[in-house]
Parts: C-alpha cells; sequence; structure tokens
C-alpha cells in the first residue's frame, strides 16, 4: 500500500508529527513496534513550555501538576521553593504516547501497534518500508524512532551528538504517595557529570532517576541508592528499573536527507540544559509537518527545508541551552545558593519552564554578559572534554590499549 507518508514510532514526536499531516488530509502510515499502551524509560515530567506546543489538552493524561521544586546541593540539606501557578505536568509515558497516538488515529493516520520496521530503502522515488507484517511505500519517510531507532542509519542520516545515560526506577505507595511530594519535584544537583538526580510524583509512584553522561555510566547505580536513601526510601524496593540514552544534538547535525527526516530523540533534539525531550519532540515535529505538507504540494524538492528549518528555529535555543549547561556543571554551587536566595533567579527559572522566557529571551536581559556566557562556557567544555579525554586514555592503556569513546556519533 502506498502513503504520502510514513512515520516510525509513535511516541510524542511521531504521533504529533502524523497528527498534523492527517489532519491536512495527508494519507498516513503510523508504525511503533510495541503494542499500546506501553511505557518507556522517561522521568515524564511535561513542562508548561512543551504543553504550549500542543494544541491539545495533555492534562487530560496528568496524573499530577507540581508547583514547587525541592533542591539538594550533591545530598546534602533541602530547602524547596514555590510557584504560584503550575510548573510541570506529571504523567506516565504509556497513557502519554497512547493518548497521542489515538489522537492521530481520529485525525485519520492508520495507526499500526506492534509492527517492528525491518528495513528502510530511499530513494529519489520514495520510500519503501519493511515489517513483519509486509511492506509499505510512501513519497516521504519521517523516523521518529528514537536515539536507538533504525530510520537514520537506513537512510543515511548521521546525527552527531553528545551521549548522555539516565537510571529510573518507581517507588510504589500502596494508597497516595506522601504529602510532602504531591506538588512537589525534587532535584539533587552538583553530584552527577553533566546530569542530576530527581524525584518526580506520579499517581500512585514516586519516580526516581539520575542522569551522567555517558563516560559517568558506572556511577549511575550507586548515586540513585544514595538519592533514595537521602529521601528515606529503600533502594531495594524499587520497581522497573530502566536505564536509556539521551543522545544532545550538536549544532548543525545532519536531521534530514532526501525524502527522509528525523524528529525529537531520533535527531538527538534534547534541551542540553534540563535533559527534556519532551517539547523538542513537539517542536521538531511541527516543522517537520510543515515541510513535509510543503513537498507533498511540489513546493519543495525534499525535506532539507526541514533541516534549515532546526537551524534557525531550533538550534539557537539548544546552542544557549548547552551553554548554560556547561557553566552550570563547571561550578554548580554558586547557582544552587542563587535559586536559594534569589526571588529574582527562582522566577526566571518558573518562567523558562512554563514557556514565558526563552533561553534567548534570557541572553536579551543580560545584555553584554552573553558574550561573556559564550566565552566561560567554551572554557569550561574545553576543560571537560579534556579531562574525559585523559581518563580515557588512562583506561585504554589499562586495557592493553583497547580505544574506548566518550561519546557515541
Amino acid at each position: 500500500m502506498t502513503y504520502d507518508a510514513i512515520v516510525v514510532g509513535a511516541g510524542p514526536a511521531g504521533s504529533t508529527a502524523a497528527r498534523l499531516l492527517a489532519g491536512e488530509g495527508a494519507s498516513v502510515l503510523l508504525l511503533d513496534r510495541s503494542r499500546f499502551p506501553r511505557d518507556k524509560p522517561c522521568g515524564g515530567a511535561v513542562t508548561l513550555r512543551a504543553a504550549a506546543a500542543q494544541d491539545l489538552d495533555l492534562a487530560l493524561v496528568s496524573e499530577r501538576t507540581v508547583y514547587g521544586a525541592r533542591f539538594t546541593l550533591r545530598l546534602g540539606p533541602s530547602f524547596e521553593r514555590r510557584f504560584v501557578e503550575p510548573l510541570t505536568y506529571m504523567t506516565r509515558r504509556c497513557r502519554l504516547d497512547a493518548f497521542l497516538a489515538q489522537a492521530a488515529a481520529e485525525a485519520g493516520a492508520d495507526f499500526h501497534d506492534g509492527e517492528p520496521v525491518c528495513a528502510v530503502e530511499a530513494g529519489d522515488d520514495g520510500v519503501v518500508v519493511r515489517t513483519g507484517a509486509g511492506s509499505y511505500r510512501g513519497r516521504l519517510l519521517i523516523g521518529a524512532d528514537g536515539a536507538n531507532g533504525v530510520v537514520g542509519r537506513a537512510a543515511g542520516i548521521c546525527p552527531r551528538f553528545e551521549e548522555a545515560v539516565a537510571l529510573e526506577g518507581n517507588i510504589v505507595f500502596s494508597a497516595d504517595i506522601p504529602a510532602e511530594w504531591r506538588e512537589v519535584m525534587g532535584f539533587d544537583l552538583g553530584g552527577l557529570a553533566g546530569g542530576y538526580g530527581w524525584v518526580f510524583p506520579k499517581g500512585d509512584h514516586l519516580s526516581v532517576g539520575v542522569g551522567a553522561w555517558k563516560y559517568a555510566a558506572f556511577t549511575l547505580r550507586p548515586k540513585l541508592a544514595e538519592l533514595c536513601r537521602r529521601y528515606g526510601f529503600a533502594p531495594e524496593a524499587m520497581t522497573g528499573l530502566r536505564g536509556h540514552r539521551v543522545p544532545v544534538w550538536l549544532s548543525g547535525s545532519p536531521v534530514a536527507r532526501g525524502p527522509v527526516a528525523l524528529v525529537g530523540d531520533a535527531a538527538g533534539l534534547v534541551d542540553p540544559l534540563s535533559g527534556e525531550g519532551i517539547h523538542m519532540a513537539f517542536a521538531s515535529a511541527r516543522l517537520a509537518a510543515r515541510t513535509t505538507l510543503r513537498y507533498l504540494a511540489g513546493q519543495e524538492p525534499d525535506l532539507s527545508a526541514y533541516q534549515r528549518a532546526v537551524e534557525q528555529q531550533l538550534q539557537p535555543e539548544l546552542v544557549v541551552s548547552r551553554q548554560l549547561h556547561e557553566l552550570f556543571h563547571f561550578a554548580p554551587p554558586p547557582y544552587v545558593a542563587l535559586m536559594r536566595r534569589s526571588e529574582k533567579f527562582w522566577r526566571l527559572f518558573c518562567h523558562l519552564i512554563r514557556g514565558e522566557m526563552t533561553y534567548l529571551d534570557l541572553m536579551r536581559i543580560i545584555g553584554p554578559l552573553r558574550l561573556a556566557v559564550g566565552f566561560f562556557a567554551g572554557s569550561a567544555q574545553r576543560r571537560r572534554l579534556s579531562r574525559v579525554t585523559t581518563a580515557k586514555r588512562g583506561i585504554s592503556d589499562a586495557w592493553g590499549g583497547v580505544s574506548t569513546r566518550p561519546y557515541s556519533s
């Protein structure tokens, strides 16, 4: 069967792209390897900024609404900050993804769950996608199959990214979660290389996790146990312990080739500072759908306009987020102290999460200091990479010259 568009992966990016295209009259096939509803490793925090990038009411799949945050620095004393309006919705991917996929199907997309892709063939005249159930032809293909997806590799699109990893589990309660966590999310900062620890409240459980650069993956399990103990949870009581990759896109990295485009995690489009990917999933899906419609109308020769849209509309935000990430992890204590003592700093944080301010807006606010941000962020990154290279060289020497790499690309 032939479709205008085939979308592989029914997560936030894929289902959004499929829904937008089907809603405009395109014939769309949406494929996912898993049977729905299915869960995925993910903190499940949908910021107000991410929710605002959707034209669906995500409150329908929200289990908690968060109004504040509890912070610790390297598992030390905690402090709490509150905001008068919601900051984040907490959901589970089994609910969110099923909701978005159903919306795509209701818009007219053919949704095939439980049908993994075996092969992809892309050419000037379109694409062929082969699954265990058969073959499908499309005029174009959108890869939304995550960091481990097959579409990018098969189509010869190789996004460059630095790779982080995360490990999370659930602390389940027989009734409701503790009252002190029902409207508050927790963050432990400064104790993980390039990442942080979190506690996110859900309906009947707390999602507890840690993330770091890939080279520090060996620290995640003990750090997660320490985080649990710090907040009075028994590490052995965790259920559903899972790890996953978090690709962080490098500027200028390819996300489209011919009739194929990558969106969301498949393209590495993750906020470097927060590690949050749902907002970029929604945003990149919209850009891909817009370019796709122009391509189907004969107004674009291929999907390269999507590459330009990512570079023009998403890349500037990601660059600033990356700079702020490098600055923070170079010396976390001053920033945590500001979060604790400065009402203005806390409000800036809240406005960023709520989408009332972008990273570019923040740079405009600080004016000439933005040049210093770029300079010192670059210095911090070079220092970090030098340390990682030195550490990896030591490991390689210890293993008799076997090469190891700090990041995948």
